[in-house]
């Protein structure tokens, strides 16, 4: 009874080292806007696979740049455009969906209208870095289109990340924030309410998972880029308003 014990043993640990051997690591990185969807996605592909998923999150160009000095991440997740700029060689780009600008505001504040922004009840007004991240790039284009842009003044605060907005939207530390709807969703509960940007008035975001050059054979990328199109990881991105 022992030596079949023993015999039991040691197959069952032969066996999780064997599956651990065989497991592979895929190395990520998304805008930070975009965590939610994209962990739920990676958290999914560890169950279904026994793979690990190392996920990286920042605004565009602090990706960016972690892929260009690493050269360790093997799929990029954000706007398709800072991608083309990136100097990173893309082999292939995968189409995720439409990302969509919105305004979101504390709770115990009731905005009607975007231009509510410029009243008195609005003290603090928040976006992401223009210069950085793909919705501080939007959120400038609609103040400017929108003629919103001369009537904040000193309200308006500048920060590096979507994140950023939602976490100050959350602790009341700002009156309203320009964010991505997928963050705004993610958060809802937390905070008064949001209202989408005029589409028109700002360029159009599309969103993709870009395959960084020389990772496009490796089997567990192949793995991780056909789950993405699985219905469930579709579901989730829905979800989150791609």
């Amino acid at each position: 009874m022992q030596k079949k014990f023993l015999l039991f043993a040691v197959f069952i640990v032969s066996f999780f080292l064997y599956a651990t051997l065989r497991a592979e690591s895929i190395t990520i990185a998304a805008g930070a806007g975009y965590k939610r969807p994209i962990m739920e996605i990676a958290e999914k592909f560890e169950r279904k696979t026994g793979n690990h998923v190392d996920a990286i999150f920042g605004h565009m160009q602090q990706i960016i740049s972690q892929s260009r000095m690493t050269g360790q991440i093997a799929v990029l997740f954000g706007e398709k455009s800072f991608f083309e700029q990136s100097g990173i060689n893309f082999v292939s780009y995968y189409p995720l969906g439409q990302g969509k600008l919105v305004l979101a505001w504390r709770k115990g504040l009731a905005l009607k209208k975007i231009s509510d922004i410029g009243s008195s009840a609005v003290t603090r007004v928040a976006m992401p870095d223009d210069r950085k991240a793909v919705y501080g790039k939007a959120a400038a284009e609609y103040l400017q289109k929108s003629g919103l842009a001369g009537h904040l003044g000193s309200k308006l605060l500048i920060v590096a990340t979507v994140p950023q907005v939602s976490s100050y939207l959350q602790t009341g530390e700002i009156d309203a924030g320009f964010i991505n709807v997928t963050d705004a969703i993610g958060i809802q509960e937390n905070i008064g309410g949001y209202l989408p940007a005029e589409q028109s008035l700002y360029t159009p975001i599309f969103i993709e998972a870009g395959v960084v050059s020389g990772f496009e054979k490796q089997s567990v990328v192949r793995s991780f880029l056909k789950f993405m199109q699985d219905k469930d990881c579709i579901a989730i991105l829905r979800h989150y308003g791609l």
